[in-house]
């Protein structure tokens, strides 16, 4: 995943930053709420973590502007408030939950994947540039028509828009698409990947999936 923690408190958000990257996810730190708009507007984020009283915008009126302009993606306001007026204030104005300071990561990480998985859930279709992979039918819709994918090739472009911005290794390909605890003597992984690249970016002028030598696959929409 690719997060956004906006957070003036240097300590709290070099700590979030480093343990989602122990984790395998991307997080770019914002310190005020205009820097985190900014930020939103040139970054496709799975999901926003926003201090509730930083400078220049708090978070709740950042909250509050991006749901007024269609944002829809996951939100959490972190906050050492800790009134439960203070709470529904915040789920009233968009955020999908709140979390008092002090927090540990687990619970952080917790609640993004409780709210990612809502989120999943009630939706059908994932929406890439022009394309839209329904999650059912596993067709990809494009102005030029449908493109058809085998199983695995679903499974690997669901987990690359899943983990869109992060460099992914080949081992990680295995363990979570494969669901293999080693990495195989054959090329399947890379023979999958080169179909689903035929498929996606024949159709397109942009390439995709991109490989980082040494260190495996990123995958950009941008």
């Amino acid at each position: 995943m690719k997060i956004l923690i906006a957070e003036d408190e240097t300590t709290i958000a070099n700590s979030l930053k480093k343990n989602f990257a122990d984790e395998g996810h991307d997080a770019l730190i914002a310190n005020d709420g205009e820097n985190a708009i900014n930020k939103i507007k040139e970054n496709d984020f799975d999901a926003i973590l926003l201090d509730w009283r930083m400078p220049k915008l708090s978070g709740l009126e950042v909250c509050k502007k991006l749901r007024s302009e269609g944002f829809n993606k996951p939100i959490i306001l972190l906050t050492a408030l800790t009134d439960i007026s203070n709470k529904v204030e915040a789920l009233n104005t968009g955020a999908d939950d709140y979390i008092t300071k002090p927090f540990s990561f687990e619970e952080v990480m917790a609640r993004i994947e409780a709210v990612e998985r809502r989120y999943k859930s009630a939706t059908r279709t994932i929406i890439f540039d022009k394309y839209k992979l329904d999650l059912v039918t596993r067709i990809i819709e494009t102005p030029n028509g449908q493109i058809r994918l085998t199983d695995k090739e679903f499974e690997l472009l669901k987990y690359f828009l899943d983990n869109k911005g992060s460099i992914i290794t080949k081992e990680r390909l295995c363990r979570d698409v494969w669901e293999l605890p080693f990495i195989p003597t054959t090329n399947m992984v890379e023979v999958t990947i080169k179909n689903l690249r035929r498929k996606i970016e024949d159709d397109s002028s942009k390439k995709y999936i991109k490989t980082i030598y040494g260190e495996g696959y990123l995958f950009l929409t941008d």
